[in-house]
């Protein structure tokens, strides 16, 4: 049972589980590099002044692990959440999605 979704899971493979749950979660730091596909900056030549308000991607941000699962080709994907904040700070949005591993780095203490 996925606590989290209320969803259920049912393993194939019990001894070798394609979905974790993590408890509790943990503090990570996400690369938004990484983890979200953006178009190329080079073909943008202004902005314009509306957008200065509009989602304000960082490079690294803090978020919690909340699940892996891994995928028929091998790889895994981290159930996150995180906050993403408006370019002019006035707004901010949390997120939960799930990410390509390569984005998720354990915080350390």
């Amino acid at each position: 049972m996925c606590s989290r979704t209320g969803g259920r899971w049912d393993e194939s493979f019990p001894r070798t589980p394609s979905y974790r749950e993590v408890t509790p979660a943990r503090p990570v730091t996400i690369n938004l590099d990484q983890a979200l596909a953006r178009d190329n900056p080079s073909l943008r030549t202004t902005n314009p002044l509306r957008v200065s308000a509009g989602f304000a991607p960082q490079r690294l941000l803090p978020g919690l692990l909340l699940a892996w699962v891994r995928l028929t080709t091998g790889t895994w994907m981290g159930e996150c959440t995180f906050t993403v904040h408006s370019g002019n700070q006035r707004a901010a949005l949390e997120l939960r999605q799930w990410l390509p591993a390569s984005a998720i780095t354990p915080q350390r203490h």
